[in-house]
This record gives C-alpha cells, structure tokens and sequence, in this order.
C-alpha cells in the first residue's frame, strides 16, 4: 500500500510545497504555492502528468491552492515572519499565571507564542535537552523556532512573556529559561521547544477557551479527524477554527535564509486559522477538546501542525491534563516545592508488574486480567482487571496507559477483610505483535494532601 513518502517526489514541482496521500480514499493532494494552467507548466513541473509518468497510472489527484500567487518553496513558519501583526486583545499583556495562547517567546526573537503546560519530561536522550534537566522535570512547550530560534539558541537563554515586540523585558518577564529542543532538519517530524518552569506561574488554562480544555491528549487515530473542525488559542488572532484537510502530509517549510525550506513529515494540514506571532499554538479538537496538535506554520489558506503524539514522542515528554500535583522549578527535585493545590491526588506506586502479581503493601492486590475480546495486534481491547483491596479509601490503576480510579468506603462489621473490586480498562495491543505482548499493571492508594 502506498505512502504518502512515495509521492514526496512531486515536491520537486515547481509551486508544489506539500503533499499527502489518503489511503482510504486512494487519492493524492498536492499543495501548491499558486495554481498555474496546466499548458503554461513544463511537463517536468504539471503533478499530473509527472505522476502518471513515473507510476504508469492516472492517479486521483486534488491540487489545492495555498492563497501565494506567487512560486513559493515552502509554507511560512509563521514566527519568521516580519513584522508580527499586533497581538489580539489581552494576549500581549502581562500573564501570572501564564495561560496557553498568549504572547510569549525568546528574549531574543520578537513575538510569538505560548504552548501547552504541562509536560513532564519522561526521557531526556529523545533530544537535545540541558544537563540541568531531569526525569520528571515539568516544563511548557512551544515552537523550536519560537523558544531555541531554529536551532541557533544556547540552552538556558531566557524566555520573555510577554514578547519583546509586545513590551516584555528582560528581569522582569522571565518566565522560564530554555531546556530542551528537537533539532530542525529536513524529515523531521516536529517543530518543538521547551522552556523551564515555575509552577506557581504557570496555568493549565488555553486563554479564551473552555478551562477543561484539554480533556485528554490525541495520540493515534488521525486519520479519522480528516474533515473535523479543530481550535486554536494563538497570539495573534486569538481563538480560531479550521476544518483538516490532511492527516499525514509531508510539508515544505521555509525558515528564512540560514535555513531555507524543510522538508517535515506526518503533519496536520487545517485551513486558514494563523498568522504571523501564532507559531506554538496549542490545537484542540472542537467541540470534544482534545489537544490533537502543535501550530508552526501555514499559509493565507492553510495552517500547518505537528501531531501532538510525535511532539511527545520526539522530545521525550509526556502532555497531561491536569495540573502536576508536585514538582519543582525544573532541574530541581519535586520534593524541594509544596503541592500547587491542597486537593491534588498524589499517585502513590504501590505494585508494579507485568502480569506477575503477588502481594504488595498498600492495602491492594491485582488477582487477575480478563480480555473482553480477543487481542488483535494494533488493536484496542477492554479488559477488567480483578483486584483485591484490604482498606477503604481511594485507589487508581493503569493498564499500559490508561488510567482508573475507584473508592472502597468504609464497610460496617469488617476488620481488614479483603474485597474483591472489578476495574475497567482499555488497552491497544502492540503492532506487530504475533502470540505473545506484555500488559503492565500499576496502581496504588491515592493519598490527597
């Protein structure tokens, strides 16, 4: 089955800056800069006829306009862009808390903005991290060419909120310094960049938008959001809209002289909703909230985004929808700060395994798994996990990555007398997969301080 990689070789057309293929539909979408009659293209540079001649077939092909009118060699990252219009309302002010969506960039550069907080840093050899970073550090995210200035920052350069185009100082405005970054260069994946913490200034709300938001983190299954209607809080226009045109697009992006265009892979294709200074903009499903992805480009016609999965994946960090309920300024230990909020649950480990249970302490014992249906690799499956609790209270267990809570209240007449509790969960079999895969168990008491 053909790929999306196996068409790149239309992006040597002139005007062509991106294109994807859609497996369901068996069809080709060629993005192009300007749209040209065909009798005024070489035969080199129509898609068309290049396609047919290099696979012998008449492909289905859409050519969409990107608004240029002129030949461009890439979309715009849209924090290269000189001058940076004004801010929308309220969003080039001063934040404390420090919501996502508002104006906020290297001290440095001149205007751009705040992404999603908080992500806490799970594998720090994933990118180019700082040696003050460790496992478990919180930090806020945002564009690699928005917080590390396209690969040319030194680590720990200081990032401003507001942007320095919008007034913001150095001293004053420091919210956090440089940590880590995924190097841009051609066939990478994302345009991602973090940034050290405080958490005591630094919210988990999107301005101008749902505070729920984000109800939970998009991490497979794209392709089944071609055609809905996602949601931005950026910098410049604010909350915006745009339906997704494309799920696995590869893009050309042009990041100015020293770089020139870059070839990015596996990316979000939305219509119009940015311009220049909304470069890190978190992307939310709409209505559902979601957080599905990472603002870093675009056009008068089309915004471009990295998966919020490959963000995760290609920095070492991992998104969360909640507020951390501990954790330090990062490059310090969590124990070093007190809890942001007196009602947080803090997630005690109490047993660890891989379908190898035995007693452990903490007043909770996993007896046994069941599949619902049967495993197929690639596939999500619920299971009901059987366990034994000796004490009322507040439990959570996590199949792989999904995460349950339930209670045990107090029982009248009984004196540590084990109950037996049944916990839904739904797990995705590994790809690839044959007989055999491994299904880690972990759970424990939920103490609230």
């Amino acid at each position: 089955m053909p790929t999306t990689q196996d068409y790149e070789y239309l992006l040597e057309c002139e005007n062509v800056i991106g294109v994807e293929y859609d497996e369901q539909a068996d069809s080709v979408t060629v993005f192009v800069s300007q749209k040209v009659p065909p009798e005024e293209l070489d035969p080199k540079d129509d898609v068309k006829t290049r396609a047919r001649d290099t696979d012998g077939v008449d492909l289905d092909i859409e050519v969409v306009d990107c608004g240029y009118g002129e030949t461009k060699t890439g979309f715009d990252a849209l924090s290269v862009l000189e001058p940076k219009p004004e801010a929308a309302e309220n969003r080039q002010e001063r934040h404390r808390p420090v919501p996502a969506g508002v104006s906020e960039i290297n001290a440095e550069s001149s205007a751009a903005t705040a992404g999603p907080y908080p992500a806490r840093l799970e594998d720090p050899s994933a990118a180019i991290w700082s040696d003050d970073a460790e496992s478990g550090d919180f930090v806020r995210l945002s564009n690699n060419h928005v917080y590390a200035r396209s690969n040319a920052a030194e680590l720990g350069e200081p990032i401003l909120q507001p942007s320095p185009q919008d007034g913001g100082q150095r001293g004053e405005d420091n919210v956090g310094e440089l940590l880590g970054y995924v190097e841009i260069d051609d066939g990478v994946l994302v345009d991602v960049a973090a940034r050290s913490v405080r958490p005591e200034d630094e919210s988990t709300a999107a301005f101008g938008l749902d505070e729920s938001w984000p109800t939970g983190i998009r991490r497979e299954d794209y392709d089944e959001l071609r055609g809905e209607t996602v949601t931005k809080s950026g910098r410049t226009t604010g909350v915006t809209s745009a339906d997704l045109e494309a799920t696995s697009a590869s893009v050309r992006v042009n990041f100015g002289p020293e770089h020139g265009p870059i070839l990015f892979r596996d990316q979000l294709v939305a219509g119009y909703m940015s311009e220049g200074g909304d470069s890190g903009s978190p992307v939310f499903t709409d209505p559902d909230g979601e957080l599905v992805g990472l603002l870093f480009g675009g056009s008068a016609e089309q915004t471009i985004l990295n998966k919020i999965a490959n963000v995760e994946a290609e920095l070492g960090v991992e998104l969360l929808t909640e507020e951390p309920a501990s954790g330090g300024e990062s490059g310090r230990d969590a124990d070093e700060t007190d809890l942001v909020d007196e009602e947080i649950p803090i997630y005690t480990t109490t047993f660890d395994r891989t379908l190898e249970f035995e007693f452990v302490d903490g007043g909770l014992e996993p007896t046994s798994i069941t599949f619902d249906e049967k495993p197929r690799s690639g596939e999500s499956v619920p299971v009901t996990v059987t366990v034994l609790v000796t004490e009322a209270g507040e439990y959570w267990l996590e199949v792989n990555d999904d995460r349950q809570t339930f209670s045990l209240e107090e029982q009248d007449g009984t004196t540590n007398e084990a109950v037996q509790e049944e916990v839904r969960a739904t797990m995705t079999v590994p790809a690839d997969e044959d007989e055999r895969f491994s299904v880690q168990l972990q759970g424990g008491r939920i103490r609230r301080s």
